[in-house]
């Protein structure tokens, strides 16, 4: 476990900041969802991390999963946004061009 770059509250490894600096910092509700996921299998798994060297490494295999799916998830949230950028200026193309001719 680490912790927060801002308060200093225990975090999963792979997460800089903790849900509650997530929020107070304007993410979106998918990124502290998936943030606050991450902390309870943390605090679940870490009861045994430190019994077996096998568990240890199923932690870790387990955190850096849900740092990559977090990752995606705010990739794909990103795609999204510049999909919908470009659509909507096309859109808007069409609509100038359309009246253009209309006139």
């Amino acid at each position: 476990m680490n912790r927060c770059e801002r308060c200093g509250q225990a975090v999963p490894d792979g997460l800089p900041v903790c849900p509650e600096c997530l929020k107070a910092a304007g993410a979106g509700e998918a990124e502290v969802t998936a943030a606050e996921e991450l902390r309870d299998i943390a605090a679940i798994l870490s009861i045994e991390a430190g019994t077996d060297a096998n568990i240890k490494e199923a932690l870790q295999g387990i955190l850096n999963i849900a740092a990559r799916l977090e990752r995606s998830v705010s990739d794909g949230k990103k795609e999204e946004k510049a999909a919908a950028q470009q659509n909507g200026g096309g859109a808007m193309a069409q609509t100038e061009a359309r009246r253009q001719g209309a006139e």
